[in-house]
């Protein structure tokens, strides 16, 4: 028999998100905040979620394999039962996940073989219950907007809505976008399996709304227990010897500066140490994520502490001294510094890994503007493989980038000059596997809207900068806090006026064609959207140079203007175009932003120093493989350069080649690293499984890759 006074203690009971969500109504009380997470704390839940989940995933794993992954852990809520399970604390993940959840049904049911993933989604999105269906999270105001993003259809956000809405809106957005696009091929089903079924939170149940109220208010408000960055001061002023004040007074000052540079300070702890004492070799790195308290404990000779003066040093003459530096490019992140443009265009891109390589290449040594240069050094480095990765439609995710910057962060560290520095990159740079050929057949899709606005604020600002204008390349992408400009279509959406095009379907794909596309200030954008070409090329005079070098007059009585075509021996490429646009003119504009591009994001001018004598040369893709590629199986004579692909499915048939070199060429001209990309591009869909979908020529008739992978692993050729 229970214990009367059992039945008043807290129940916290484990659950899995699959079983938080599965048929249930949660309902928000009077006291919970509005829903303010940023792209940034999205960004850090996919990316914790994504390097956790991929760092067990391998291909050719069964689904059934993922019951034996490590579970995560997301911490914890607070619930009380009553009409509805009312959500006291925790909404913030929590409706977080709901958003995640609806973005990997829409997924799941862009893949033919899905279907029944994305419909067993529906019941922890949505739940039924006396005949009514409601949001998981039942939140009246917040249906209309859901139910946009459930759909994917367009959403206008009322003047009145409410900054949840509005921040609901704006996060469902920015997942088609941020969702790494490693997930959205071959491990996509896995991944929602780990989801559900791996990653778990604590629910602690209240008796009552006072009883969740309390709570609530001791896990925001009371005894906070001490933190990682607690314990590494008490351990450093511990083993400080004297001094304690003063040491002590610069531990706070530095934490003051970094929180008021918008930094958080465990993060400058954890940058700082990966980025100036980890080498591949070093023991125990992953535990610096969580614990680096215990790290510096465990890891002091390492760091050098080994005598008190060396703890004192440690502080005043290390931490300090990079947290200034520190809180410089994290300043640069949201405001314009000379020389450090382009941190702030690869923090607007997501790239918060990008401090770990501007830290490594601090060195206390150096002074201010000796540091700057190389920060600016890093920061374009990283902004030119942006670019080019976007160009080819490959992932620009920070999960897809962080192998790459770790790769590089001894060589950054070791280049104890700005010339030294310029020539690592400069290599690098030669070796880089892509170029801006990507351009040629670049287009506008449901998943890299962010993106084609990225090249082109870029190329509009470069051409405006060009003849002699102010720079408003942060004007252009939005930096200011608004987003003023937006993508404009030269051609109208309407097929009857441009039957040119040949079919409906080649239509769509010519008007979302990189160089069909312009950027415009939002409200002339809206206004001219409609209107035939003859009337747009008369607004387009009128606006940023880029668009108005479609009018002929742009082209007269300009001399900065004929002296920056000339310059560039732009000529052929820019064209005006007075009274229609037909399609041989959006291939002409094409090439023309193409070589914007290379101009803009030219290497030299960048201040790289390219090796003498060498020609680039293409290295393979640096994206996870996870065991198994094309190129593996070609090596092993399972597979043919030069052979037919051919998709597979409902959809209509889409063919390519496969190279030598395992990338996929589409029948446009297109060449993709990975099978999933390629199948997307093909089919014009946001997720699928290239082994899969894609199936080869051989003299036996077409074979789905998929089927040929597993007679490898069968045999044991591959690993």
């Amino acid at each position: 028999m229970q214990d009367a006074g059992d039945a008043q203690l807290v129940d916290g009971r484990g659950q899995t998100v699959g079983q938080l969500f599965k048929d249930v109504r949660y309902g928000l009380e009077y006291y919970q905040r509005e829903y303010t997470w940023t792209r940034r704390n999205m960004q850090e839940l996919l990316d914790d979620l994504t390097d956790r989940f991929l760092g067990q995933w391998k291909s050719g794993h069964e689904r059934s394999d993922v019951r034996f992954y490590r579970p995560y852990f997301l911490g914890s809520i607070v619930t009380y039962q009553g009409a509805v399970t009312y959500l006291v604390d925790g909404q913030q993940r929590f409706t977080s996940l709901l958003l995640l959840l609806t973005h990997l049904r829409g997924l799941l049911s862009a893949n033919e073989d899905l279907e029944e993933d994305a419909q067993d989604l529906d019941h922890l999105i949505r739940s039924r219950q006396f005949g009514s269906r409601a949001f998981t999270l039942d939140v009246p105001e917040r249906d209309a907007c859901m139910q946009a993003l459930l759909k994917g259809t367009d959403f206008t956000i009322p003047p009145d809505a409410s900054l949840s809405v509005k921040n609901l809106w704006e996060r469902g957005c920015d997942l088609a976008e941020d969702f790494p696009a490693t997930l959205r091929g071959e491990p996509l089903p896995y991944f929602v399996d780990w989801l559900l079924h791996r990653v778990c939170l604590v629910d602690i149940r209240a008796h009552d709304r006072d009883n969740g109220w309390e709570i609530f208010e001791t896990m925001n408000d009371r005894g906070s227990r001490l933190t990682p960055l607690d314990l590494l001061k008490g351990f450093l002023l511990s083993h400080a010897g004297q001094n304690h004040a003063e040491l002590n007074d610069a531990w706070r000052e530095m934490l003051s500066g970094l929180t008021k540079a918008g930094a958080h300070p465990s993060d400058f702890i954890k940058t700082l140490l990966q980025a100036r004492y980890v080498e591949p070799e070093t023991p125990d790195h992953e535990k610096i994520d969580g614990s680096f308290h215990e790290w510096v404990r465990e890891h002091a000779e390492l760091l050098g502490l080994t005598r008190p003066d060396h703890f004192r040093r440690f502080i005043t003459d290390v931490l300090v001294p990079f947290a200034k530096r520190y809180m410089l490019i994290q300043t640069a992140t949201t405001e314009r510094i000379p020389g450090l443009e382009a941190i702030r265009y690869n923090a607007d891109n997501g790239l918060t890994a990008q401090f770990t390589l501007l830290t490594a290449a601090m060195s206390p040594t150096d002074d201010d503007a000796t540091f700057i240069s190389k920060a600016q050094l890093v920061a374009r480095f990283l902004d030119l493989v942006l670019a080019r990765r976007m160009a080819n439609s490959a992932p620009i995710q920070n999960v897809e980038l962080l192998p790459e910057i770790t790769r590089l962060v001894p060589a950054v560290r070791a280049a104890s000059s700005v010339e030294e520095l310029s020539k690592l990159f400069g290599r690098e740079v030669a070796q880089l596997g892509h170029d801006f050929s990507g351009i040629n057949t670049f287009k506008l899709r449901s998943d890299n809207r962010k993106q084609v606005r990225y090249i082109l604020a870029r190329m509009t600002a470069f051409v405006e900068g060009g003849n002699e204008n102010p720079d408003r390349t942060a004007e252009y992408l939005g930096l200011q806090g608004i987003r003023p400009y937006e993508i404009e279509h030269i051609w109208e959406n309407h097929y009857d006026r441009h039957k040119e095009a040949g079919s409906e379907e080649q239509f769509h794909n010519q008007r979302n064609q990189l160089g069909a596309l312009l950027l415009l200030p939002k409200s002339d954008n809206a206004s001219y959207q409609d209107a035939v070409y003859e009337r747009k090329i008369e607004y387009y005079r009128g606006q940023n140079l880029l668009a108005a070098l479609l009018h002929p007059m742009a082209h007269q009585r300009n001399p900065r203007l004929r002296r920056f075509i000339g310059a560039y021996d732009l000529a052929k490429l820019a064209t005006p175009y007075g009274e229609s646009f037909p399609p041989s003119a959006i291939k002409e504009r094409q090439r023309l932003y193409r070589r914007l591009c290379e101009l803009l994001w030219n290497p030299t001018d960048l201040g790289f120093v390219l090796p003498a004598g060498q020609t680039t040369k293409r290295t393979p893709s640096t994206r996870a493989h996870y065991g198994i590629t094309p190129a593996q199986l070609i090596d092993l004579g399972l597979l043919k350069g030069g052979a037919k692909l051919s998709t597979t499915g409902r959809r209509a048939t889409q063919y390519a080649i496969l190279l030598a070199d395992g990338r996929v060429q589409l029948e446009n001209g297109a060449i993709y690293d990975a099978l999933s990309t390629a199948g997307q591009m093909a089919l014009n869909i946001p997720s699928c499984n290239g082994w899969d979908i894609w199936q080869v020529e051989t003299e036996n008739g077409f074979e789905r890759l998929i089927k040929i992978r597993k007679r490898a692993l069968e045999r044991g050729l591959l690993s």
